[in-house]
């Protein structure tokens, strides 16, 4: 009988991390499903608590929005100007490798990024929770380390619902606080490896003690001014970049790669090396 309950609970444990990393746009459910062959999956706009939820088997791509995305005019975030404020040109005068629509997409208006407009921004939207993000991770930091100095790889945390939002915050609160480079990973392995969600601000105050964090010091900084102005630009990025799945890398404000040929996470960092190659020509 002990065995039996200890199976038991090690199954609910388990059930409660398969969570999914991407929106689906259904009302109240969580899935996870295999992205466009790049290893995403779909989430509900509108996610239960992290006691409720439950993983489901995975299912096709998810698709696209047709329509632009709302903000709220209380969300609304002014990023630096843009290269361009126009469609970005469909194709190139080089011999690419990879194509629009298949390889990636190019969004109808280029956003602003946080970067220097000399800087090639690459944007890297993750949700802590995302199996496929936690293992993009390893690959991500070895082409850190490689990146020249006119790229910059940068993290946003998705924002589609409460979870998402307690751990971006997570996130944001360890910056500010200069300990993102020693937490970071050491998050993606408590839920994925230890087996707990870090969901509640008493427990995500506690794994922060870990790290040399005083209560005094994590509690000033969880709901600062500026953590929460860092949430509001990755709720607002979210909707301009259309996330609809994560991992996801959107270059330069421009180029998301979420195409159906996109088989792996390895694919997906060879395209943002040609997309990268692309904006240094354009130049």
């Amino acid at each position: 009988m002990a065995l039996r309950i200890k199976l038991v609970s090690s199954i609910l444990l388990l059930t409660v991390f398969l969570v999914a990393c991407g929106n689906d746009q259904q009302p109240a459910a969580v899935t996870e499903t295999a992205a466009p062959a790049a290893e995403q999956a779909t989430v509900a706009d509108e996610s239960p608590t992290a006691d409720a939820v439950m993983a489901q088997e995975p299912v096709e791509e998810s698709a696209g929005e047709d329509a632009e995305p709302q903000t709220d005019k209380g969300s609304e975030i002014v990023l630096a100007p843009a290269t361009s404020t126009s469609p970005v040109a469909a194709t190139d005068p080089a011999d690419w490798k990879y194509e629009q629509g298949k390889h990636f997409t190019i969004l109808t208006t280029a956003q602003g990024t946080s970067s220097s407009p000399d800087v090639i921004e690459v944007a890297e939207v993750f949700w802590y929770g995302c199996p496929h993000c936690y293992n993009f991770e390893p690959l991500l930091a070895n082409w850190r380390s490689e990146l020249p100095d006119d790229v910059r790889l940068v993290p946003v945390p998705v924002m589609w619902n409460p979870t998402n939002e307690i751990h971006a915050r997570l996130f944001y609160t360890a910056e500010a606080l200069g300990k993102l480079d020693v937490i970071h990973t050491a998050v993606f392995k408590e839920l994925h490896l230890n087996g707990r969600p870090l969901t509640d601000p008493a427990a995500i105050e506690s794994f922060f003690s870990k790290f040399g964090v005083s209560s005094e010091q994590f509690n000033q900084t969880f709901r600062s001014f500026a953590v929460e102005s860092k949430l509001k630009r990755a709720k607002n990025l979210t909707q301009r970049y259309r996330v609809r799945g994560v991992p996801l890398l959107v270059v330069n404000g421009k180029y998301t790669i979420d195409g159906p040929e996109v088989k792996s996470l390895d694919d997906t960092l060879s395209v943002a090396k040609e997309l990268v190659e692309r904006e240094r020509q354009r130049r």
